[in-house]
């Protein structure tokens, strides 16, 4: 197939680079100016006239600007044949152009992923990273203007070596701005919640839109009306704008309750003037785990960058028998050296305790990821307003890609379970601790069940069942202590399937399902000029 973009040196394959920030040829490697460039007649400032690949699996399309093929779908991650068609959309206003190459998107990828712990093998191999590709994401920008004069009463605080000292002023700052475009992302496919972990962008690079900054990537269609993130993009501009009266206060914050007032005050004073399409660059990656598919998106402009991970079971395994090993054999020592010994019925706390964090782990991981494969908090995927306020979709939470409270909850479940099978054997704790751990074992059963709403319950009842025999075991009064290791040693093993079981729904947390779009295709119209 003829190239849309020939070199007018050689007729040979122009791409966009992002060192050069210029159409290069891959034949002789001459640089062309894309200001001055005319490509080929079937794409241009308003249309794009080529050929998308859409998924058989997914119904996902991917418009193909000038690009060699594909063979998988980046949204599913299916090896399929793609099935070819003809298609012309309409192109939007702006585009903001890829300013890292493939290769340094490549080492941002093995640098996050080299030293993750418990990640799955193969996530360095060759193979896994050539499917790391580039692809235009559509976007909105809303364009906002204000000329405001912002007053409050502000205060800042200093100390020295004997006082602290708190001085007031009346701050008056003047916040001007002619065009402030927010960003929002009008893919269907691209959940809200990663979409705000992605940013922020370097809006000074953001360009009127030419074709010639497509060449050599893939471009996402979208069906997403303009109107969904309307509301959305107020807030965001208030909170920005807030940052910069910050800036201009010179150290002096707002007393209490004037923050909200200067909020008002920017709402009611910021003029919306429209919303037009946008591309943004990414470098987009879909990893499949059993059913399920894993996410690796890099910023293409700053680098930012998200990665769904999920743990490998073995590794975990592995690394907790080293660690429970060590633990034990330090522990024994220390008993024969400091002559403790131990009170087995002091275990029923440390079970309840663990079971309980079980319990509330595995229902806060099973909301999030009812939450997540639903699109919950993902307006976009409703693709108008009207359906939104039908879902009642919740406002996107910006936060850690992999969710360290989550991961590091997690651990300290295996950590705390395997500090309490190493006591059984070597030593006792302080007699006070039984009396904290079963009021708070309590309060964390209470906290799971209100916390598991329309999740997968499986691990959260895992944990009460653990937590209940480890109580039921304390409450009855066994005649021998035989009778307390052997009801204690079933609690244990109970303990053992509930972390499993709370792994696998880490594991379900930390990746999706595989799309399957509302309908079949897109259509960029909804995001043009």
């Amino acid at each position: 197939m003829a190239t849309m973009f020939p070199c007018p040196n050689c007729g040979g394959q122009l791409r966009f680079s992002a060192e050069d920030q210029q159409l290069k040829c891959k034949s002789c490697g001459s640089l062309t100016e894309i200001d001055s460039y005319t490509p080929d007649d079937k794409i241009g400032m308003d249309t794009i006239t080529t050929n998308v690949y859409e998924c058989p699996c997914c119904g996902g399309e991917i418009q193909l600007i000038d690009n060699d093929g594909m063979e998988f779908c980046p949204y599913c991650g299916n090896q399929a044949t793609m099935q070819e068609k003809f298609s012309t959309e309409g192109a939007p206003k702006y585009i903001l152009p890829f300013q890292l190459n493939k290769a340094k998107a490549r080492d941002k990828y093995k640098s996050l992923t080299g030293h993750l712990h418990f990640a799955p093998d193969g996530l360095g191999d060759k193979d896994n990273i050539e499917k790391l590709v580039g692809m235009y994401v559509p976007y909105y920008l809303y364009d906002y203007s204000i000329d405001d004069e912002i007053e409050y009463k502000g205060k800042t605080t200093r100390s020295t070596a004997d006082y602290y000292i708190t001085d007031y002023a009346n701050v008056d700052v003047s916040v001007k701005v002619d065009s402030l475009k927010v960003p929002f992302d009008a893919s269907q496919t691209l959940d809200d919640s990663i979409a705000a972990k992605l940013e922020p962008f370097p809006m000074d690079k953001v360009r009127t839109f030419n074709p010639g900054y497509l060449a050599g990537f893939f471009v996402e269609n979208s069906t997403v009306d303009k109107d969904v993130y309307k509301s959305d993009s107020l807030d965001k501009a208030v909170d920005y704008l807030c940052s910069e009266v910050s800036k201009g206060s010179h150290g002096y914050s707002p007393e209490a309750g004037t923050k909200y007032e200067i909020q008002t005050k920017l709402a009611n004073d910021l003029k919306y003037d429209d919303a037009q399409g946008a591309y943004m660059p990414m470098y987009f990656m879909t990893t499949k785990y059993d059913d399920r598919v894993a996410y690796s998106i890099i910023n293409g402009a700053n680098g930012v960058s998200y990665i769904d991970m999920p743990i490998d079971k073995k590794k975990m395994y592995f690394f907790a028998g080293k660690v429970s090993a060590g633990i034990f054999v330090v522990l024994l020592l220390l008993s024969f050296i400091l002559n403790f010994s131990f009170n087995v019925k002091s275990l029923c706390s440390f079970g309840a305790l663990v079971s309980a964090l079980i319990a509330l782990v595995g229902a806060i991981l099973a909301e999030k990821t009812y939450s997540t494969d639903n699109h919950l908090n993902d307006k976009g995927y409703f693709q108008n307003a009207e359906t939104v306020k039908e879902k009642k979709v919740k406002k996107a939470k910006k936060s850690s890609a992999l969710s360290g409270a989550t991961l590091t909850g997690v651990m300290v479940v295996i950590a705390i379970a395997i500090f309490a099978v190493s006591m059984e054997f070597t030593g006792a704790l302080l007699g006070i601790l039984p009396y904290i751990f079963y009021p708070v074992s309590v309060i964390m059963i209470i906290v799971a069940l209100i916390k598991v709403k329309k999740g997968e319950k499986k691990v959260m009842r895992l944990g009460i069942i653990a937590w209940a025999v480890s109580i039921v075991v304390r409450l009855i009064n066994l005649p021998n202590d035989i009778f307390y290791y052997a009801a204690l040693i079933v609690a244990f093993v109970v303990i053992l399937v509930s972390i499993n079981a709370i792994v696998n729904e880490y594991n379900r947390f930390a990746t999706h399902p595989a799309p399957q779009f509302l309908k079949k295709g897109g259509r960029l119209e909804n995001a043009r000029d």
